[in-house]
């Protein structure tokens, strides 16, 4: 019930801001548009999920908000959530997207944040963020994924994310997306009346390679070529990533400083460079080499499995840790022609179900897997190998590898 916080969030908007949906990469360009802003201005970050801390998801340039501060701002603000609760039936409860926004928003005023980037979390149309006021709206990629809340055709989805656009933008950007998508997107903004760039026609990433320490690609902004950008990620969707951002704060720059601007391409270069996000195509280790990335469908294989290639990784050993309501069968069909082996496992987080019925149904596609009944256990197992390790699963599972070798 989005409703319920509406009129509280759009009271503690004001300051310019983007929300940023799509299906995949919605908190790697959330990530990108605060890292080139914040050459110039204070930015305000609002992402989820978090990988091992909760305050993860509330940034100010680039910094988390510390405990103190979070325990005070949760309890300032419980009362007006309280209040919201008041009257709801026991049936009914405020969404915790919506009391997330509500902290942000409260945390960004006092930082004095002179622009604010949320994410959405599944979709737009009932997403309790989408009731922040936002000049400028940012739709990545978007394919079949929570299917059950969201529809189970793409141009369902693309319908729900694209109430990201309410009519008060001063324009959106669309990352590449199918035609059927596109026209969902591009029907809205026209009805509504906002205009909206489109990767392709009006930015786009070019020159896109490889290096030993990431991306590293030119950027095609209107008329104007933005040469030799570097990126710490791995994977041509980054690079196409960092372009949709890029097309954002060109015109975000531009509208602050309320002129035409260059862009402070030396800075934009320093700060791109020293991005960082966990759990994305994220190297852990050289030797073996051990990647890890939050991917739990078949489409987002596409860009693993790129990465695979340019790094020419063969005979790995894939760690899935994927629940059993999504795809984790896809995701295994996906890699097994270019693993030694598969292992499953779960992770400890209760809320998500992981069984062995997950290597009974692939044994009756004939497909063998081994099961393991921890992140740990399954770290044991693959480092037992001399072979390259993949790690992909949700975002519980992602956090528990994530502190396994932090402690170590």
């Amino acid at each position: 019930h989005p409703e319920l916080t509406r009129s509280l969030l759009r009271q503690k908007s004001g300051t310019p801001c983007v929300i940023v949906t799509g299906s995949k990469g919605k908190g790697s360009v959330a990530n990108m548009i605060s890292q080139i802003l914040q050459t110039k201005y204070t930015v305000g970050l609002m992402t989820s999920p978090h990988i091992t801390d909760f305050r993860e998801r509330f940034r100010v340039n680039g910094t988390m908000i510390n405990e103190v501060d979070f325990c005070r701002l949760m309890t300032e603000i419980q009362p007006e959530i309280q209040e919201i609760a008041s009257d709801l039936p026991e049936s009914v409860c405020i969404s915790p997207m919506g009391i997330q926004a509500d902290l942000a928003l409260t945390y960004f005023q006092e930082k004095h944040t002179d622009f604010n980037v949320l994410e959405c979390g599944k979709g737009a149309k009932y997403d309790d963020v989408n009731n922040v006021c936002h000049d400028y709206a940012v739709i990545n990629r978007i394919f079949l994924e929570h299917t059950r809340e969201l529809g189970n055709t793409l141009t369902t989805i693309a319908e729900d994310k694209s109430h990201v656009i309410t009519g008060e933008q001063k324009c959106v950007y669309l990352a590449q997306q199918e035609p059927e998508v596109l026209k969902v997107l591009v029907d809205r903004a026209d009805a509504l009346q906002v205009p909206y760039k489109v990767y392709g026609r009006d930015f786009y990433a070019e020159n896109i390679r490889y290096t030993c320490s990431g991306m590293q690609f030119d950027v095609v902004i209107g008329d104007h070529i933005y040469p030799d950008f570097q990126i710490p990620l791995l994977g041509e969707h980054q690079a196409k990533n960092c372009a949709l951002a890029l097309a954002l704060c060109a015109d975000v720059l531009s509208d602050l400083c309320g002129e035409s601007v260059a862009f402070p391409l030396p800075a934009v270069r320093k700060s791109l460079s020293r991005l960082r996000w966990p759990g994305r195509m994220e190297v852990l280790r050289s030797n073996p080499l051990i990647l890890l990335d939050a991917c739990i469908n078949s489409a987002s294989c596409a860009n693993v499995k790129e990465v695979m290639q340019h790094l020419d990784i063969q005979n790995c050993t894939v760690i899935v840790g994927i629940p059993e309501d999504k795809d984790y069968a896809g995701v295994v069909r996906s890699m097994k022609d270019m693993t030694a082996r598969i292992l499953l496992n779960r992770s400890g987080n209760p809320h998500y179900h992981f069984s062995k019925n997950q290597q009974e149904t692939l044994a009756g596609e004939g497909i063998g897997t081994e099961w393991t009944d921890s992140v740990k256990q399954a770290l044991d197992l693959a480092t037992s190998f001399s072979d390259p390790i993949v790690i992909l699963g949700t975002t519980s599972v992602i956090s528990e590898v994530e502190q396994i070798f932090q402690q170590s």
